[in-house]
């Protein structure tokens, strides 16, 4: 309830207290009261006859006199707020601010959670290193990629697997169905680990952590099918919209029109597969493949010059360190003999206890 005063009108033969507000003169319209950011603001259309058409000072005084009736409205709503008594006088605290103001920094970066092969490479101290994305295939003499398709080793392109001796045919299983078969067991291992990792995630930092995609599907509440729009950010709606929109078979190329579907870019590229009935294509990639096998066998040539000088040089290195060899062992010998003569060199008295044993057998 608004505070009354001592102003008092007549009306109908009655008595009738004024309210503070209307005491005040504070504006009595609609308003968009923010008393968390002490903000308000008049949402009806301004009327030119009042405020003017023109820049002038009496449009400048309407438009003051308008603005000293909101602060009015806005302080007088503070006085209704819950205050308590201080050395300095009464005080309110302000409810939560319903207005979003844009941020001067940015929000500081979230901590990713770490997934269970992380948190194992960090106890024991696993760096990771960074590989190159192209290998060199030495079946095809080419470059290509470590991962995706028409990469490196690519056991779809493999048509001839070695067998072991102990294969018995018939009973042992077929090597490109095992391929096969294991390959199919490694992409649901790895997607039983993404959604366990996905589920410790979302139990310790909540559902932003998960991809646009899965958050419209998670469900927060019962009885609520998905999560609002209004709760994700604008990057992950765009995700999202360009995630459905190439959600079809045909990856949305015979879609209904739908206005601002236009607007959303195709991200990636759809794969090129080979026509199974053009020959003349087909041909032509023989041909070049048996062409870059013929270039390598050609590219293969034996520079006889070059070798030659590198068995020569080879023959005067092993000549030198024979030389240095002798001349150690020569050296070796006349010191020996000098020290034996004065009874000073340990080589000599080696000899002359080795002798003395033999003349003793």
């Amino acid at each position: 309830a608004h505070r009354h005063t001592r102003t008092m009108t007549e009306d109908a033969g009655r008595l009738r207290v004024a309210s503070a507000l209307e005491a005040t003169g504070a504006h009595d319209g609609p308003l968009d009261l923010d008393l968390g950011n002490l903000a308000a603001s008049d949402p009806s259309p301004i009327d030119p006859d009042v405020f003017g058409r023109k820049p002038s000072d009496v449009a400048t005084a309407a438009a003051l006199s308008r603005g000293r009736d909101v602060l009015q409205r806005l302080v007088g709503d503070l006085f209704t707020l819950p205050s308590e008594a201080d050395v300095n006088g009464r005080y309110v605290e302000l409810p939560a601010g319903t207005t979003y103001f844009p941020r001067t920094k940015p929000l500081p970066p979230q901590e990713k959670p770490m997934t269970k092969w992380e948190k194992f490479a960090k106890e024991k101290g696993i760096k990771k290193r960074k590989r190159s994305k192209l290998v060199y295939d030495e079946q095809t003499d080419e470059w290509k990629r470590r991962h995706g398709y028409d990469r490196v080793k690519d056991a779809d392109r493999i048509i001839i697997a070695d067998a072991k001796m102990s294969d018995v045919p018939g009973k042992t299983e077929d090597p490109f169905s095992r391929e096969e078969r294991e390959r199919r067991e490694r992409v649901e291992k790895n997607a039983g680990k993404q959604v366990k990792n996905l589920q410790k995630a979302v139990a310790s930092h909540g559902k932003h952590v998960l991809p646009p995609t899965l958050q419209m599907s998670a469900a927060p509440k019962k009885g609520v099918k998905a999560l609002p729009l209004n709760g994700m950010k604008k990057q992950q709606i765009k995700d999202l919209t360009a995630q459905v929109a190439i959600s079809t078979a045909s990856m949305a190329k015979y879609n209904a029109p739908i206005p601002g579907d236009e607007k959303i870019k195709t991200r990636g590229k759809r794969r090129q597969f080979d026509s199974v009935t053009d020959t003349g294509t087909e041909r032509e990639k023989a041909q070049g493949y048996i062409d870059r096998l013929v270039r390598r066998e050609a590219d293969f040539t034996v520079d006889v010059n070059m070798a030659a000088r590198k068995i020569q040089r080879a023959k005067e290195a092993e000549n030198r360190s024979a030389k240095k060899q002798k001349l150690a062992e020569k050296d070796a010998a006349s010191s020996g003999k000098a020290g034996g003569k004065h009874g000073k060199s340990v080589a000599g008295l080696k000899v002359k206890g080795m002798s003395g044993k033999k003349g003793k057998k």
